[in-house]
């Protein structure tokens, strides 16, 4: 068990488009079970591998409830073929924004294609809250943060406050 150290927007990685993943060896199996390792400690429910300094197309979740069973997933190379016209609105937050939130407006279903880590194409149905977390995901994976779909205005403010924060925390490193 490794857990990763994330990276705080703003960050030159979360803005750029991840590379497809070529190869599925045992590297990258120990980078996936740090990812979860790292997505569980801090709480979250997706993690995608440029939050923790991997420009690849990786991403983990688990959107179960704590009461409920876990549902881990890990889609590589995952892409949207096709999203409903019905949108609905999520309170979003991000492990590399901390105790930032904000109201956001997604499709409330899709299906995504992946290999799984196995090598396996796959498509998978997603809706409700899951629908949300792989969008979000997905986004990082081409260096679309969340605050994009917020006013520029608050962008600024939450940029400036992050700024701070980093700031923060790299004095006390």
């Amino acid at each position: 068990m490794s857990i990763l150290n994330l990276v705080y927007a703003p960050a030159t990685v979360l803005e750029k488009k991840a590379h497809e993943v070529k190869n599925i060896d045992k590297s990258l199996k120990s980078f996936v079970n740090n990812m979860f390792d790292t997505m569980y400690k801090n709480n979250g429910v997706g993690l995608a591998a440029p939050q923790v300094n991997e420009s690849l197309q990786v991403i983990v979740m688990d959107c179960s409830s704590k009461n409920k069973e876990s549902n881990p997933r890990v889609l590589l190379n995952p892409k949207i073929i096709n999203q409903s016209d019905t949108c609905k609105e999520y309170e979003e937050g991000c492990l590399s924004f901390p105790d930032h939130y904000f109201s956001i407006s997604r499709p409330d279903s899709l299906n995504v294609k992946f290999l799984d880590l196995e090598g396996n194409k796959k498509e998978t149905f997603f809706s409700g809250f899951e629908a949300v977390c792989v969008q979000h995901e997905i986004d990082h994976l081409s260096g679309t943060l969340f605050t994009s779909y917020i006013s520029r205005l608050k962008r600024q403010i939450i940029l400036k406050k992050m700024q701070k924060f980093k700031k923060n925390i790299n004095k006390s490193i």
